[in-house]
């Protein structure tokens, strides 16, 4: 007989945020990413709660892990409580004055990998009781539910009781290496974002290079500028990075190309937090130093 009801007074009510998380996220790793524990204390955490409740809420496909229909409706009754208790501790955390704490940035891997990491140091010097947890990657963290606390992102902002400003433009072009240029030209091999963050500049590399055969597609810039540097065939970079390498020729000007907003965002309810506000300040102000790297002009050789 299924005992859920009576075990009720069991449950540990915060294993909810566990079971909420795998509904959002494609697999224990992400879950345990966006939790920032372990993948392993979530699998804990979930049969824990499974085990209180006397209920499967998983199955366990080869696709990942999905909910049950118990556990998606275990979810959406839990939703409600998770949304007030992250804005509990983000009215606490935004009346804090004190510059001590982890503050936790994302950012796309590029800016967060090649512009925001070597110069956050600076930060660390003027306030050693900061720790910034940074984050590059290119998925969107939920600043709502709390799974960052400043997003530097190349889109407007569009989460609900989020706040945000245009800091920086980033520019980009075609690149290559000279031993692909070298060689054979047509119809040429080209290297493509792909989903979550391909857009305008894909579609102007197929259009530059008509026919050309798409040997590589990767989310990751930095993935992409490295199989360019191997000779994989041409692509588009962000300035910052492509210009950074000597072993790459940008092919063209920049203004060829769309560019991309800067947004740096923060949940308002964070806008009075000393930690999060100084950080946020920190890096609008790294951003504008950077600006002729972002534009492409620091080193306007091309051919």
């Amino acid at each position: 007989m299924n005992t859920g009801c009576a075990n009720m007074h069991t449950m540990n009510w915060d294993d909810a945020r566990f079971l909420l998380a795998i509904g959002r996220a494609r697999n224990l790793a992400d879950a345990a990413r966006g939790l920032r524990v372990s993948h392993t204390t979530v699998a804990r955490r979930l049969a824990a709660l499974e085990r209180a409740l006397d209920v499967r809420l998983i199955d366990r496909t080869p696709d990942g892990p999905r909910l049950t229909p118990e556990g998606s409706a275990l979810a959406r009754l839990a939703a409600p409580m998770e949304s007030a208790a992250d804005a509990m501790l983000r009215h606490l955390a935004g009346a804090d004055r004190r510059l001590v704490g982890r503050v936790r940035v994302t950012s796309t891997e590029a800016l967060g990998v090649r512009i925001l990491a070597p110069r956050l140091a600076e930060l660390a010097a003027h306030h050693p009781g900061l720790t910034v947890e940074l984050v590059p990657d290119p998925r969107t963290f939920s600043l709502a539910r709390r799974e960052a606390d400043v997003a530097v992102r190349l889109v407007r902002p569009r989460e609900h009781a989020t706040v945000g400003r245009r800091v920086a433009r980033v520019a980009y072009a075609a690149y290559a290496s000279p031993r692909y240029l070298a060689g054979p030209r047509a119809p040429g091999r080209v290297l493509t974002y792909d989903a979550p963050v391909a857009g305008d500049q894909v579609a102007w590399l197929l259009r530059r290079f008509p026919g050309a055969q798409v040997a590589v597609r990767s989310p990751s810039t930095l993935a992409l500028c490295a199989a360019a540097i191997a000779g994989g065939g041409a692509t588009v970079l962000p300035c910052f990075v492509g210009d950074a390498e000597p072993g790459l020729v940008r092919l063209g000007s920049p203004g060829d190309i769309p560019a991309s907003e800067v947004w740096l965002i923060i949940h308002r309810d964070l806008r009075r937090s000393a930690r999060a506000t100084t950080v946020a300040d920190h890096i609008a102000g790294l951003l504008a130093r950077a600006r002729s790297e972002l534009e492409g002009t620091a080193r306007p050789r091309s051919t």
